[in-house]
């Protein structure tokens, strides 16, 4: 006998023929909405940018349109999504997305939506950093004992 048991608890079908490596998702509160849930953050190498906001779904039943917070396409392939703190001088959380030539860190936002419209959501380019080198995958952290703020660091 199990004490675990195993269920699907939310699923989606993104895009045809999309490819995505194990850097391409994270989960985190990105809007920082305060409520303490985490969206899912995926990104594609076809240069797709999505925003989950999952709830439970009973067997059987397909992906509610107001899961998806948001899906932009941006210019580039995503090689990597990571949410932290990556603006000095804010407490919030940003979301770092590395392309092959560049880093850049957005902040997510919504607007509360009026009668049945429901919120929208969008994101902000805060900056970019041009590396110098085509770029593989990032680590973030408080390295050196730094509070308040992430550094990125690239591996080539």
């Amino acid at each position: 006998m199990s004490l675990f048991k195993a269920r699907d608890w939310w699923s989606t079908i993104l895009g045809e023929k999309e490819e995505f490596d194990q850097g391409c998702l994270c989960v985190g509160d990105v809007d920082n909405s305060g409520s303490g849930q985490d969206k899912i953050i995926v990104g594609s190498y076809m240069g797709y940018l999505r925003i989950f906001n999952p709830h439970p779904v009973k067997p059987g039943d397909g992906v509610q349109p107001e899961d998806l917070l948001l899906e932009v396409q941006l210019r580039e392939p995503i090689l990597q999504v990571e949410v932290g703190k990556f603006v000095s001088g804010t407490e919030g959380l940003h979301l770092a997305v590395l392309h092959c030539r560049k880093l850049c860190v957005y902040t997510v936002s919504g607007t509360l939506g009026t009668v049945e419209h429901g919120n929208q959501y969008q994101i902000k380019l805060m900056y970019e950093h041009h590396l110098q080198r085509t770029a593989c995958n990032m680590t973030y952290g408080p390295f050196g004992g730094v509070k308040g703020r992430f550094f990125v660091t690239y591996s080539y």
